[in-house]
């Protein structure tokens, strides 16, 4: 897969080849289609936000499922899908009723700080994501 990559700060991107893990039990692997960058991106890139590097950027995307975890229901490989960056835990009673915009538990990607990049460069880095 290609990702636009952060490698310093303050920093250009640079287009390069990563490796992607098949994905864990709650999670879904997409193909990116489109993707865009926006001023949140720029934060990093600029040194305004702190951020792990080398970094994927672009995080406002949609794409085709790809594959998914074991305990995905919610959609299935050859869906369309739009990705969302908000904070939402998904089990929560807001999030349960359709109202992750106020979700009570606030958990990002529901993997834990220390786990393992999804991500890896040719030099086999892990990379950290804002896509």
């Amino acid at each position: 897969m290609k990702a636009a990559v952060l490698n310093q700060i303050p920093g250009e991107l640079v287009i390069e080849d990563v490796t992607v893990d098949k994905p864990g039990p709650n999670e879904v692997l997409i193909q990116t289609v489109h993707a865009g960058l926006c001023h949140s991106d720029l934060h990093f890139m600029e040194g305004h936000w702190e951020t792990k590097l080398p970094a994927v950027m672009g995080h406002e995307s949609a794409g085709i499922v790809q594959a998914v975890g074991e305990d995905v229901a919610y959609c299935k490989p050859g869906d369309r899908v739009i990705t969302c960056l908000s904070l939402f835990c998904g089990t929560c009673n807001m999030c349960l009723t359709g109202h992750p915009n106020v979700c009570t538990n606030l958990r990002a990607v529901g993997r834990a700080r220390d786990a393992a990049p999804r991500l890896t460069n040719a030099a086999g880095e892990g990379l950290a994501q804002f896509a």
